[in-house]
């Protein structure tokens, strides 16, 4: 069987847990599917994606160890070592993604096999399609951008609310969790402000689109001599092209 690629398919059987890349809960897979891989990523104890794979009774002394910088218990790195048959990558297709160990490389399907002619470019490139690594961008108006970073109290607020929930099923248990931090308002990710931008200003995209948090899309870029990440979102209204590298 050929190696899994980046823009290859995979096979993801029956029954294969399933994680979804914004919100939402994982699941197995209820039937056979191939599917064109998007990205392949790394979910070692360092990754955002980490603690999806374990079990409720860890959950919370892997967010303990992570947040004071202690050493991972080793039950927890045994668990994940099993589970992930020692190949700590994920497979990631349309908006979910699977553990590399669970899946395995596939031809194309025949409706993919299909389409040998090359596409005819009717429409214009989108800004976001536009905006790849080394092009050139100025903003058009002044104005405040924002961006995303982790909740501190996420985390803690969400083991809390599941310690106090134990005598309920996984299921069930996962969706009140989920509506007791709807209610109290409390996301896993929220809005900072980045800074004042002036009209004239440029910057320069130092990395390709990729799938962001809470489910956006992040543009790397350089401002002001510095490296920083922020929402295609809060740039486009704001910006025009200038430029390709």
């Amino acid at each position: 069987m050929s190696e899994i690629q980046v823009t290859g398919y995979i096979r993801v059987p029956k029954g294969t847990m399933v994680y979804p890349t914004g919100d939402g809960i994982p699941s197995t897979s209820a039937r056979d599917q191939v599917v064109k891989v998007k990205t392949i990523f790394d979910v070692d104890v360092k990754s955002d994606n980490f603690y999806l794979l374990l079990p409720d009774d860890m959950r919370l002394r892997y967010f303990e160890a992570s947040g004071s910088n202690q050493n991972i218990a080793s039950d927890i790195l045994e668990f994940t070592d099993r589970l992930t048959k020692g190949d700590y990558r994920a497979v990631e297709w349309s908006t979910k993604w699977a553990l590399i160990a669970d899946v395995q490389a596939a031809e194309a399907p025949a409706s993919a096999k299909k389409g040998t002619k090359a596409p005819k470019v009717t429409e214009p490139l989108t800004m976001q399609q536009q905006m790849v690594s080394g092009s050139v961008w100025r903003f058009t108006q002044d104005t405040e951008l924002r961006y995303k970073v982790r909740n501190p109290a996420y985390a803690i607020v969400r083991d809390d609310i599941e310690n106090s929930l134990r005598q309920l099923p996984s299921h069930a248990r996962t969706l009140t969790v989920e509506a007791k931090l709807n209610e109290l308002g409390i996301t896993d990710y929220i809005d900072e402000p980045w800074g004042h931008v002036k009209a004239g200003e440029t910057f320069t995209v130092r990395g390709k689109l990729t799938a962001g948090y809470a489910g956006g899309q992040d543009v790397p870029t350089l401002f002001r001599g510095e490296r920083y990440t922020l929402p295609f979102s809060s740039l486009e209204p704001f910006v025009e092209f200038v430029s390709a590298s």
